[in-house]
């Protein structure tokens, strides 16, 4: 019986129940936050309350039907099990602290589709490493260059939105990552000819690790298993 239970917790229905329950669990504690549902305060508390009773069970049951229920309290998911039910056990449930419950949301690997392209992202993450690596460390010098060259592009023009090399920093942060905040941005000839360069060139930068994970994910076989 104990082996049906775990087995259910694991993998059956036991499992997809929780699974939903996590993720009424993160709608509720989503519109908990909007104005207009503060009304509606006092049924929040409650859903609260019953979450983290069914968690607890939960979490309680796993040590009953385990063999080895301390292992499985010191493994990833059994600490995330705990973490995200001891700041209310010990009475610590601020609105606040609630957010520590979102941990919940790393229980959801344990869906066998979830964890088996999980680990094909992993396996995928693991053969371009090297040159993710390299990569950075262009992006690294690419955006202190940038950096360094729009500085003395804007400084005189923009002595306030361009005061130094860190300042600009964030503006070729902006810039080539494609995100383009504008809250400070070249008023100079120059410094605008160089923008362009920069943005082109940050279309390139989103590109290059896309197309090296997504070459690396088709090598893969379309039945990788979780290691270990």
């Amino acid at each position: 019986m104990k082996k049906k239970i775990a087995h259910s917790l694991d993998h059956g229905t036991l499992s997809l129940f929780i699974q939903v329950l996590i993720v009424v669990f993160v709608v509720t504690f989503t519109l908990e936050t909007m104005p207009s549902m503060q009304k509606y305060s006092a049924t929040f508390d409650l859903l609260n309350i019953v979450f983290t009773v069914i968690f607890v069970f939960e979490l309680l049951t796993r040590l009953l039907v385990y063999e080895k229920p301390l292992r499985y309290l010191s493994s990833f998911f059994g600490i995330v099990d705990l973490v995200s039910i001891l700041p209310a056990l010990v009475g610590f449930n601020s609105k606040g602290l609630r957010v520590v419950r979102l941990i919940r949301l790393l229980k959801l690997m344990r869906n066998e589709k979830i964890n088996r392209a999980t680990n094909r992202l992993r396996l995928a993450l693991q053969k371009v490493k090297h040159e993710l690596a390299v990569f950075g460390v262009v992006v690294l010098l690419t955006i202190f260059a940038s950096a360094v060259v729009v500085y003395y592009c804007e400084h005189k023009a923009q002595p306030e939105a361009f005061s130094s090399i860190p300042a600009a920093i964030w503006w070729a942060l902006a810039t080539l990552t494609t995100v383009g905040y504008g809250d400070i941005y070249p008023i100079t000839a120059l410094g605008k000819l160089f923008s362009s360069v920069v943005i082109l060139i940050g279309v390139g930068i989103v590109a290059i690790p896309a197309g090296l994970f997504s070459s690396a994910l088709a090598t893969l076989p379309d039945d990788s298993e979780p290691s270990g």
